[in-house]
C-alpha cells in the first residue's frame, strides 16, 4: 500500500526541520474534492458494496448520489481500473461548464416540447458514444483492421472528429452539419436519424466487438452547465435514455455508467413519463451508513499517517482521545454531517488540525471533542457567512432576515415563520437598498418562498417524508400551507446557535438536500412577480372619478417601493380634516443625493404627491397644490396624473401655468405620470438598480431648473438691465 505522510503546510514544514514549532496538520485525510484527491484516492480508496456492484454487474447504467456521496471518486477509480485493459476502449464524458452550454442551445431547439428534444438529443448521444468507441478501437492493432473494413463506419469516423478533441464540441460540429438553416423544426428528428444512421451504425460496431474486445463509457460532470430547465433536463435524459439503449444492444460488449446528481436525476424522473418502466430499475443510488463511513476514514487515517494497525477500532482509538473512541465515539462525530464523505472528512481535517494548534506537545496528533465541536462551529460559521456573500446582492435584508431564527429550535411551523418576519418588518431596515427589498418583499411569505429558493429553509414533504431543500434556488413547486413545517438547513445549526446541534442517522435519511448555491436565487423572481404586477396594475384602472380610489391605492404602493430608505411613513390623506387635504404625503429622510438636495434648495421635509386621475391636469389643479406648499412642505410638490409623458412641450397649458407659479411665488411643481413611475419599478427588478428612483427625478428636476426655469430666469434678468 502507499504510504502518504500528513500535509504540512510549506512554511510550517520548514519551521518544523528547523526545530522552532510543532507541525500544524492540513487535510491530512485528503482533499474534500475528488478532482484534487487522486494521491489519497490512489493510496486509501475504500471499496464499498456499491462500487464493487458497479464494477462486476451489467444491470445498473445510472449512479446516482446527493452531493459529497463519492461520485467523483468512484469514476477516477473506474477510470483506473479499465485503462489497464489492452484489448478494450475507455470513453471518457466529463465536460466543462462551457462546452455544456455551447451544446444545450442548439439542442434545445430541436423541438418545441420535452419529447422533441429528449428525441434529438438521444439520437445525438447514441450516435457520439458509438463513434468515440469505435474511434478508439480503430487504432488498436487487433481491431483496427476490422473497423476499416466497415464502409458506412469508417465513413462517419472519418467525419467525426480528431481523438483530441471534446465529446461535446464534436457533438455541436455534427449537428450544425446536419441541421442546416433549411431543416423545418418539425423535420429535425427525422433528418437527424437519416443523417446519423444509428440503427445501420450499431450492427456495424457489434460486428467489431468481438471476442475480448469490450467498451466502457463514463459520463461525469454532467451538471456542469447545468439549467433546471425543461430543454436541459431532456438533453440529461437523451443521454441516460442513450446509455440504457447502447447497455442493451451491446450487452456484454459495451458497459456505460452515467453519473448523476440526486436534484438532477429527481428532475429526470418528473417530466419522463416512462421514467418507472425504462429508467428506474436502472439507477443504483449511492449510500454511505455508518459501518462505511468507519471503514473509509480508518483506510485514510492508516494511509495518512503511515500506520499499519490492521483493526480498525484499534485504529481509530489511536488517533482520538477518549471520550470519542469505539463506534459510539465515531457516530458522535457524524453528528455535524449529513452522513457524507465530504461531510466527515472536512470535520476531520479541521479537528485534526486544531488539535495539532492545541497540543503541540503530543508524539502523535489526538483529536478530542473539543477539537471536533470547534471544527463543526467554524464550518458552520463559514457556510452561513458563504451564504451571506453569495446572496447579498440580490437579497439586501438576508443577514437581518435570517438573524431572527437564531436561538430557536431549527423546526418551525409556515405560521410562526411568518409572525418573526413581520415582527422584523416593523422595525427600520439597516441601509436604503434592505428598505427598498422590504418594501417590494411586502408579505412575509415572499421572505419564506425567499429564504427557501437559498437553501436556507426545506419544506416538509409529506409524501415522501422527508424535508425538501431547494433544487438550484428554485422556488417551491406549490404553495407552503400554514400548517407546513420547514427546517433550518442542519449546516447552520451550530452557527445560529441554535437548539439543537446534532442530527442522528435517522434524521439525516429525512433530509433531502440536493441543492446548490448560486447567485440565480429564487429572490429575483419574486421581485420581478410582484413589480411586475404592480407596474401593469394601474393600466387596468379606469380614468376619472371611477377609478379615483384604486388609482390613489396604486400609487401610494409604487411610492413606497419607489422611494423606500428616502421618504418615511408615505400616508394617503393624512389630514383629512384639514381645509388643504394633500393626497399623498411622506417625510424626506434626505439620506441621498437628491432628497437632501430637495431639504436643502426647497426646505422640503413633508413631501407632497398630489395624485389626478386623468391625462390633462387644469389649472386649478396646479393652484391647488400651490396652497399646500408652505411651512414643512416646502417649496417642491409633485403632481403625478394619467398623461403619457413627463415632458412640457413649449406651448403647453402644463408649462406656462408651472412657469407663473415658479416665477410668482418661487414654488416648483413637477409634473409625474404613472408611466414614469412604472418604468422605475421596471428598472428596480434588478436589485443593483435601487437607486432608480433617485437617478429619474434628479434627471427631471435639472431640466425643470436649466431649461423651463432657466429660461424665464435670464428674461427676468434682461428685463431688469434694460430698466436700470
Amino acid at each position: 500500500m502507499s504510504k502518504l505522510r500528513p500535509f504540512l503546510a510549506p512554511k510550517q514544514k520548514n519551521e518544523r526541520h528547523r526545530g522552532n514549532m510543532p507541525p500544524i496538520l492540513v487535510n491530512p485525510l485528503g482533499d474534500i474534492r475528488a478532482e484534487a484527491d487522486h494521491q489519497m484516492l490512489s493510496a486509501a480508496f475504500y471499496e464499498t458494496p456499491d462500487y464493487l456492484t458497479l464494477l462486476e454487474s451489467e444491470e445498473k447504467v445510472v449512479v446516482v448520489g446527493r452531493r459529497g456521496t463519492g461520485k467523483s471518486a468512484i469514476t477516477y477509480k473506474l477510470n483506473r481500473q479499465w485503462r489497464e485493459q489492452r484489448l478494450g476502449a475507455l470513453v471518457i464524458v466529463s465536460p466543462e461548464e462551457h462546452q455544456t452550454l455551447g451544446l444545450l442551445p442548439l439542442i434545445a431547439k430541436s423541438g418545441e416540447t420535452f419529447l422533441q428534444v429528449r428525441g434529438a438529443a438521444r439520437l445525438l448521444w447514441r450516435y457520439g458514444l458509438m463513434m468515440e468507441v469505435a474511434q478508439q478501437l480503430s487504432v488498436r492493432f487487433k481491431v483496427k483492421e476490422v473497423v476499416a473494413e466497415r464502409e458506412r463506419l469508417s465513413a462517419h469516423l472519418r467525419e467525426w472528429g480528431k481523438p483530441d478533441q471534446s465529446f461535446f464540441d464534436k457533438l455541436r460540429h455534427k449537428y450544425r452539419k446536419v441541421i442546416t438553416s433549411d431543416v423545418q423544426k418539425d423535420e429535425i428528428i427525422s433528418t437527424l436519424s437519416d443523417a446519423l444512421e444509428v440503427s445501420q451504425l450499431e450492427r456495424d460496431l457489434q460486428t467489431v466487438l468481438v471476442g475480448p474486445t469490450r467498451a466502457h463509457i463514463l459520463i461525469d460532470r454532467l451538471d456542469e452547465g447545468f439549467e433546471p430547465d425543461k430543454s436541459s433536463v431532456a438533453f440529461i435524459d437523451g443521454a441516460v435514455t442513450a446509455a440504457i439503449d447502447l447497455s442493451t444492444t451491446f450487452k456484454g460488449q459495451i458497459k456505460p455508467l452515467i453519473f448523476l446528481r440526486d436534484n438532477i436525476f429527481r428532475a429526470v424522473a418528473h417530466y419522463d413519463q416512462d421514467f418507472t418502466r425504462n429508467i428506474e430499475g436502472q439507477a443504483l443510488r449511492l449510500h454511505w451508513d455508518v459501518n462505511n463511513l468507519f471503514y473509509l476514514v480508518c483506510n485514510r487515517i492508516r494511509a495518512a499517517f503511515s500506520d499499519d494497525t490492521e483493526n480498525n477500532k484499534r485504529l481509530w482509538n489511536k488517533y482520538v482521545a477518549h471520550d470519542l473512541q469505539g463506534e459510539d465515539g465515531f457516530r458522535q462525530c457524524l453528528k455535524f454531517t449529513l452522513y457524507r464523505p465530504r461531510d466527515i472528512l472536512l470535520l476531520l481535517n479541521s479537528a485534526f488540525e486544531n488539535a495539532s494548534k492545541r497540543d503541540s506537545s503530543a508524539a502523535r496528533t489526538t483529536i478530542s471533542s473539543i477539537d471536533l465541536e470547534k471544527s463543526a462551529k467554524t464550518i458552520s460559521e463559514n457556510r452561513l457567512d458563504d451564504l451571506y456573500k453569495e446572496y447579498k446582492h440580490i437579497f439586501p435584508t438576508i443577514e437581518q432576515s435570517i438573524s431572527i431564527f437564531a436561538s430557536r429550535s431549527p423546526e418551525i411551523s409556515h405560521i410562526e415563520a411568518c409572525e418573526l418576519l413581520r415582527a422584523r418588518s416593523l422595525q427600520r431596515p439597516a441601509s436604503i437598498d434592505a428598505a427598498v427589498e422590504q418594501a417590494i418583499l411586502a408579505q412575509p411569505e415572499d421572505y419564506i418562498r425567499a429564504l427557501y429558493g437559498i437553501g436556507f429553509f426545506g419544506v416538509y414533504d409529506q409524501a415522501s417524508g422527508s424535508y425538501v431543500f431547494s433544487h438550484d434556488g428554485r422556488s417551491p413547486e406549490s404553495e407552503i400551507a400554514p400548517d407546513q413545517k420547514l427546517l433550518i438547513h442542519p449546516c447552520y445549526w451550530m452557527a445560529l446557535n441554535l437548539t439543537k446541534s446534532t442530527l442522528n442517522p435517522e434524521e439525516a435519511t429525512e433530509i433531502n438536500d440536493e441543492y446548490e448555491i448560486k447567485v440565480s436565487s429564487v429572490t429575483p423572481e419574486i421581485r420581478s412577480a410582484r413589480l411586475g404586477r404592480l407596474i401593469t396594475e394601474y393600466t387596468t384602472i379606469p380614468e376619472g372619478a371611477e377609478g379615483a380610489g384604486d388609482f390613489e391605492n396604486w400609487c401610494l404602493d409604487a411610492l413606497k417601493i419607489c422611494f423606500a430608505g428616502r421618504l418615511d411613513n408615505i400616508a394617503l390623506h393624512p389630514n383629512k380634516g384639514s381645509v388643504n387635504r394633500r393626497d399623498l404625503v411622506g417625510t424626506n429622510l434626505a439620506q441621498t443625493t437628491f432628497w437632501k438636495r430637495v431639504e436643502k434648495d426647497y426646505n422640503s421635509r413633508q413631501v407632497v404627491f398630489e395624485v389626478k386621475n386623468y391625462s390633462a391636469p387644469t389649472l386649478e389643479d396646479y393652484r391647488q397644490i400651490q396652497s399646500y406648499m408652505s411651512g414643512a412642505y416646502g417649496n417642491i410638490a409633485f403632481l403625478i396624473c394619467r398623461h403619457w409623458s413627463v415632458n412640457l412641450e413649449n406651448d403647453s397649458k402644463d408649462l406656462s401655468w408651472i412657469k407663473t407659479i415658479y416665477g410668482d411665488h418661487r414654488k416648483v411643481i413637477v409634473k409625474l405620470t404613472a408611466k414614469f413611475i412604472s418604468d422605475i419599478l421596471s428598472k428596480l427588478r434588478n436589485p443593483r438598480k435601487h437607486d432608480a428612483g433617485d437617478n429619474a427625478l434628479g434627471t427631471l428636476l435639472d431640466i425643470y431648473e436649466r431649461l423651463y426655469f432657466g429660461q424665464q430666469a435670464a428674461r427676468a434678468k434682461g428685463r431688469g438691465g434694460a430698466k436700470r
